[in-house]
């Protein structure tokens, strides 16, 4: 299914990747052509890899965490496009991988609904790639950074009485110090008797009530 942006819609593919470009997609329904060329493909066409979905130049693709459920693909592709997820999606658990290409793209988490689901973003950033991470209507969002084992996470769960992240239903997690965390300018907490640490940093909502980050302009 496909909805008409005015220009012209696009989807390339082959067995083990789909791309789409200038349009505007509902995922579900492509990610089930990944799916079923992964599930017919002979053994001496695998390149080494599953199936993965690109959103090429132009293109915007949505998918909620059940839409995900129910396919087999759990690797993306941003090329210059946008994948936008929300939260619908009541006890599904799910982690995927989304590589992040030169030309860069938009990660999109909706504002959490009533039956929410649980979704791991695992980001791989290629060079420096420029990256727009966007959580809809959360009041705050923190930002951590473990300097042992160099990884970002983005995003908290939890409910502010426990001091965490209200409506985030979603956690990223990048490697790399990609928000510039330093023991100088943000919060040190000590994690155990050995005083490892961890670096966080809070990220007020706008005046829409989103929190925007762009990890191209504050990379390292």
């Amino acid at each position: 299914m496909e909805r008409s942006t005015g220009r012209q819609v696009s989807l390339r593919s082959d067995l083990w990747e789909k791309e789409v470009c200038n349009g505007f997609y509902v995922l579900k329904h492509a990610l089930l052509g990944v799916a079923k060329s992964g599930a017919f493909a002979k053994p001496e066409n695998v390149r080494g890899h599953p199936p993965r979905m690109v959103a090429g130049p132009g293109s915007w693709l949505k998918a909620s965490v059940e839409d995900l459920a129910k396919c087999c693909v759990r690797d993306y592709v941003l090329r210059g496009g946008t994948i936008e997820f929300d939260s619908s999606g009541t006890l599904h658990v799910l982690w995927i991988s989304v590589e992040i290409e030169a030309e860069g793209g938009e990660l999109i988490f909706d504002a959490r609904g009533h039956d929410p689901g649980l979704l791991l973003v695992d980001v791989t950033l290629r060079q420096k790639a420029p990256l727009l991470v966007l959580f809809k209507q959360v009041s705050r969002l923190t930002v951590t950074y473990d300097p042992k084992a160099d990884i970002t996470l983005i995003g908290m769960l939890g409910a502010p009485a426990a001091g965490l992240d209200s409506n985030v239903w979603s956690v990223v997690r990048i490697g790399g110090n990609v928000c510039g965390l330093s023991s100088e300018a943000n919060i040190r907490v000590s994690t155990n008797e050995n005083s490892d640490e961890l670096l966080i940093r809070y990220y007020e909502s706008n005046k829409s009530g989103d929190v925007c980050i762009n990890i191209n302009n504050i990379i390292l």
